[in-house]
């Protein structure tokens, strides 16, 4: 009788927790703060993220998925708590951050928030899977798989909904009277 021998089957090596934060830190703020719009929740609910990975580094798996993947299903359990437990309000001391320095810059300032409140206007027209699904892949420029991870979806369920999206957008922005000059 022969035997035959299977090849073992190697695991990605377990990346430090500091490697960890230093490659997905600043990508991950900047993907909260474009789903809050609000610099500050976005700081927090980045702390609160990478707080609860630190606590529960040890039950990561590098076999099941990347370190970002797993930071960002851990990030979208936390927006979505955020936005249930969300209250509007706005504090002056933010609105006054935004205003530009210089005169020259009002004009281009105003057009960048009329479009920044047009868009944000079209993408809330859209269901929250697709806000998700746009968000991953245009802002954090994720791959069809890494996007599948984080949903819990295969990768081509996440083009089929990727395509939804843009198309939907499209319709919304398609009857526009947006005005695209500066």
């Amino acid at each position: 009788m022969r035997i035959i021998e299977f090849p073992q089957k190697t695991c990605a090596a377990k990346p430090s927790f500091e490697s960890v934060y230093e490659e997905c830190y600043q990508p991950l703020l900047h993907y909260l703060y474009k789903k809050t719009g609000r610099m500050q929740d976005a700081e927090d609910l980045t702390s609160e993220t990478f707080l609860y990975c630190y606590r529960s580094y040890d039950s990561y798996d590098p076999a099941k998925s990347k370190a970002s993947t797993w930071v960002y299903l851990v990030a979208n359990s936390r927006l979505k708590n955020y936005y249930r437990d969300k209250r509007e309000h706005v504090e002056i001391s933010e609105l006054e951050n935004l205003l530009p320095a210089e005169e020259t810059d009002m004009e281009r300032a105003a057009w960048l928030e009329q479009l920044r409140g047009f868009l944000a206007d079209r993408l809330e027209c859209l269901p929250e899977r697709q806000q998700q699904i746009i968000a991953l892949r245009f802002f954090q420029e994720k791959d069809y798989d890494e996007i599948a991870d984080v949903l819990g979806i295969t990768a081509g369920n996440a083009r089929v909904l990727l395509s939804r999206a843009i198309d939907r957008l499209r319709k919304e922005m398609g009857d526009s009277q947006f005005d695209w000059s500066v």
